[in-house]
């Protein structure tokens, strides 16, 4: 090993001792100590500086992520608020409709009463009428009977036998007028009571559906006691319902072909038949044979629903019939200059809720890339500088926390780049 050292002005050679070179060693450790505590402290800086703009960017998208959820919470509560309304509004007209319905349906209930204590009152009295004119015909032919022996008494026997002839074809003839005055006394109260009835389901249907043609059947024409025809709300006819109205003691079988054949001819959707009598196996409503049959208390909760089901029926029946009339009015409107115009209308809002989002996106995006390249020249700079200083001093370079390749988050491929960096100075020997 060479302990001389020449000089260049003589070429002298002079020569090194121990001393001599631990003090240039530790010269130059000296130097190397100020410039990496130096870099160090600008390396922590610069880390420092990163940081801090990192939580600003951090606190920005926080900002923005807050701004956007409440305009969400505000709209959401606007359109929250704005169906409340809407639904406030429909049920009270639903309810003021359902009063309205009550109270019309409470009146009719009411009219029903007064008009069955009419007829319980009129039934009174013919009964009591019936009574009397019994009590009057037994009194007088109480009376002939008594005439007639008192004379049979006094007459001979041949006389005796005339007589008791004439008496019995008197008294023969007395019960056929009796039974006659009975059968017409019976007829007329049976009339009258089927009458009654008749008016009040006209009064009944006139107060449930007034938008309807109630419309009764003459008196000796075929065909039932009333025709309803049904109207929807805009006043198209929608079909005829038939109503027969039977107030007897006794149910018969025959009423359901009489019924059948006065709706062909009425040419009704359907027909039904209201009897306080009802045949075995009903209890209130039904369907017998096509005819529909139901006491008083069910007239008008049937006469709705057949009434719902031929204005649906009216409906279908308009729709299948206006199908090509509807289509071409359709292509002629979306054909038309109109829907351009709200179509239009429509795509230029969007159009512009667009282009103002991109707008937004882009100014962050901008700002964010921005950052970016900035933290990224930061950390090429730091990690290029400490790759040139642990290539100077050797192991001996303290290993900083956070410039490790696993540890950076942003640009790990400028780190690599930056290890990999040639030195600019060669290790010292």
């Amino acid at each position: 090993m060479n302990n001389s050292l020449a000089c260049p002005n003589c070429n002298h050679e002079i020569e090194l001792t121990e001393l001599m070179r631990t003090q240039v060693a530790s010269q130059i450790r000296g130097e190397l100590d100020v410039e990496t505590t130096k870099l160090r402290r600008q390396l922590e800086d610069q880390q420092n500086e990163v940081a801090l703009q990192r939580e600003s960017l951090e606190k920005q998208r926080d900002t923005l992520a807050e701004q956007i959820r409440q305009r969400v919470d505000e709209q959401r509560l606007s359109l929250l608020a704005e169906a409340n309304q809407k639904a406030a509004a429909a049920v009270a007209v639903e309810m003021a409709d359902r009063d309205a319905q009550l109270k019309e349906l409470a009146e009719t209930l009411n009219t029903a009463r007064t008009n069955e204590l009419e007829l319980r009152k009129q039934q009174r009295q013919l009964q009591s009428e019936k009574e009397a004119l019994t009590l009057e015909v037994a009194r007088q032919l109480d009376a002939e009977r008594n005439k007639i022996v008192e004379e049979t008494k006094l007459q001979s026997d041949e006389e005796h036998q005339l007589k008791q002839a004439e008496k019995d074809k008197t008294i023969s003839e007395m019960a056929v007028k009796l039974k006659e005055l009975q059968r017409k006394t019976e007829q007329g109260s049976q009339q009258l009571q089927g009458e009654v009835q008749e008016l009040a389901l006209e009064d009944l249907l006139r107060t449930l559906f007034p938008v309807d043609s109630i419309d009764p059947v003459a008196k000796g024409v075929h065909g039932g006691d009333a025709t309803q025809r049904v109207y929807d709300t805009s006043g198209l006819c929608c079909g005829e319902m038939l109503w027969e109205s039977k107030r007897t003691k006794n149910w018969s079988n025959a009423w359901l072909a009489k019924a059948r054949d006065d709706q062909r001819a009425a040419r009704a959707g359907c027909v039904v038949i209201v009897t306080e009598v009802l045949p075995p196996g009903i209890r209130s409503f039904g369907l017998i044979d096509g005819v529909w049959v139901c006491n008083w208390s069910s007239v008008a909760g049937l006469a709705t629903a057949l009434r719902v089901g031929l204005v649906e029926l009216g409906k279908s029946k308009l729709a299948v019939q206006g199908q090509n009339e509807k289509m071409e009015l359709v292509y002629n409107y979306l054909a038309g200059r109109e829907f351009q115009q709200r179509v239009e209308g429509v795509v230029e809002a969007f159009v512009t809720m667009q282009t103002d989002l991109e707008s937004e996106r882009r100014s962050m995006q901008r700002i964010w890339s921005k950052r970016e390249k900035q933290l990224q020249r930061a950390l090429l700079n730091t990690a290029g500088l400490y790759g040139d200083l642990q290539g100077i001093i050797g192991t001996s370079m303290p290993t900083i926390e956070g410039l490790a390749a696993p540890a950076i988050e942003y640009s790990e491929v400028s780190v690599h780049q930056a290890s990999a960096k040639p030195l600019t100075n060669p290790p010292l020997v």
